[in-house]
């Protein structure tokens, strides 16, 4: 009977070991100020934020009326968003020790702040942030940009 038990422990390890890991993923970056509504989509599910709440690649980051958010990224880019804004981080990729850095984002609507962190100082290419009309591509430390969500 014992090792029936056992037997039936490893397998049920082996089987949802490899599940577990795979649909865990790292978080990117933290909410550092969060202000009225602020929520944010994830598979599907909007989910409100506070301070201190992990994000996601894929996240899409909205704030309400009289609302704003500032969010922390893991190589120390912040990006702030006032009122009524939404964006979608489409790619952020942090792995120094292997060359890798990436941070893509489209700017929906809305109006937001951002400063670089590690990724827009050492590989300034590798940053881009799509509007509706225009792709940003991070050539200094901090930009301003609004982006009216009408069209």
């Amino acid at each position: 009977m014992e090792k029936l038990r056992l037997f039936i422990l490893c397998l049920t390890i082996t089987i949802l070991l490899p599940c577990l890991a795979m649909s865990h993923e790292s978080p990117i970056g933290k909410v550092k100020t969060a202000k009225g509504e602020v929520v944010v989509s994830r598979s599907g599910q909007e989910i409100p934020l506070s301070i201190g709440d992990k994000l996601y690649q894929n996240d899409i980051i909205k704030t309400g009326q009289n609302s704003s958010v500032g969010v922390i990224f893991e190589d120390n880019t912040v990006l702030s968003l006032g009122s009524q804004s939404q964006i979608a981080i489409d790619e952020y990729v942090f792995e120094p020790q292997k060359g890798k850095l990436s941070m893509i984002a489209s700017m929906i609507k809305g109006t937001a702040s951002y400063l670089s962190g590690i990724i827009g100082r050492q590989s300034p290419e590798s940053v881009k942030i799509h509007t509706p009309d225009v792709t940003i591509g991070i050539r200094g430390t901090k930009f301003l940009i609004k982006v009216d969500g009408s069209k």
